[in-house]
C-alpha cells in the first residue's frame, strides 16, 4: 500500500472508526458525568456496544466503500486520489574515489 493512503484504501478508517471514537470518548463522559472516574471490564462493554452501534451503521458502511470509489468498483476514482510516483528511482551518485 502506498505511504499516506490508508485513509483512500481502507475506508472505515474514517467513515466507521473515527465516528466509533467519538461515540466511544461520549459514552466515557457520560460515565464520568455519573461519577465513574475507573472504568472498569463491566462498564467497558456496554459503553462500547453503544457507541459501536452508532458509528458502525449500514449507512455509514455502504458509503465508506461508495466514497473510496470501491463499491461500485472506481479504479480510476481510486487512483487519483493516490498520489504515487510510479518511476523508477534515481540511483544514488558514485563518490569520488581518494587519491
Amino acid at each position: 500500500m502506498p505511504p499516506h493512503s490508508s485513509h483512500l484504501l481502507q475506508p472505515l478508517n474514517v467513515s466507521c472508526f473515527s465516528p466509533l471514537k467519538r461515540a466511544y470518548s461520549r459514552e466515557v463522559e457520560s460515565l464520568m458525568r455519573n461519577h465513574i472516574n475507573h472504568i472498569t471490564k463491566l462498564e467497558f462493554l456496554p459503553a462500547f456496544k453503544i457507541a459501536f452501534n452508532r458509528a458502525f451503521t449500514p449507512a455509514n458502511i455502504c458509503s465508506a466503500f461508495r466514497g473510496a470509489g470501491l463499491v461500485p468498483l472506481q479504479p480510476e476514482a481510486v487512483l487519483s486520489k493516490v498520489d504515487v510516483q510510479l518511476r523508477t528511482p534515481t540511483p544514488p551518485a558514485a563518490l569520488p574515489e581518494a587519491p
